[in-house]
């Protein structure tokens, strides 16, 4: 089956591609599994390894093999290392970035991309994706919650708009703002 067109960068091949080097080159000092990269381009283990496997052949990455697993880690030193994390952190990078920039904020049940970048990576036609906006869900401290997006702006090199529900209005839904949100699409950040 041939994959579906990227719909977030017309460089790459798909968006399973631009996720798995989303993850790897918006966090280049951490390694990752295959399994782990294909959880989170939401793709299977066999589409991730063969993505794997082309980006080891062209020296992009590196693998070290544990056992019967491989944790892969970007090549940092490979000429192309800058224009790749250029292009995919305009493209793929607000949903490899934010997770860990979110990590450990208290009170903090979900979040989610929505607007047009999450419309985008669901194949909604629309304009090009100017700012990431960001909804968290629960009892945030919205100062902390605030910095941790600011962290990240320069990373990704676009604005982050952050909005803010509790868990009980994310689930009853008594907003204008909620129910339009939830009525579009949006991409679920993994917090884990």
């Amino acid at each position: 089956m041939k994959p579906e067109r990227p719909a977030l960068s017309p460089l790459l091949r798909s968006d399973a591609q631009g996720m798995i080097l989303a993850q790897l080159f918006m966090n280049p000092d951490d390694g990752f599994s295959i399994s782990d990269l294909a959880r989170f381009a939401r793709t299977s283990v066999p589409t991730a390894m063969r993505e794997v496997d082309r980006l080891l052949d062209a020296q992009l990455v590196t693998a070290k093999t544990f056992g019967r697993s491989r944790l892969v880690r970007v090549n940092r030193m490979h000429t192309l290392f800058d224009a790749i994390k250029l292009i995919v952190s305009h493209s793929y990078g607000p949903a490899a970035v934010l997770p860990a920039a979110l990590y450990g904020i208290d009170g903090l049940d979900k979040a989610f991309l929505f607007g047009p970048w999450a419309a985008r990576l669901k194949r909604e036609v629309g304009p090009e994706p100017s700012d990431v906006d960001l909804l968290l869900v629960g009892y945030v401290n919205r100062i902390e919650a605030a910095r941790a997006a600011a962290r990240v702006e320069g990373y990704l090199g676009r604005a982050v708009n952050v909005q803010f529900v509790s868990s009980a209005e994310w689930q009853n839904a008594t907003t204008d703002m909620t129910r339009d949100i939830q009525s579009k699409p949006r991409v679920e950040l993994d917090l884990d």
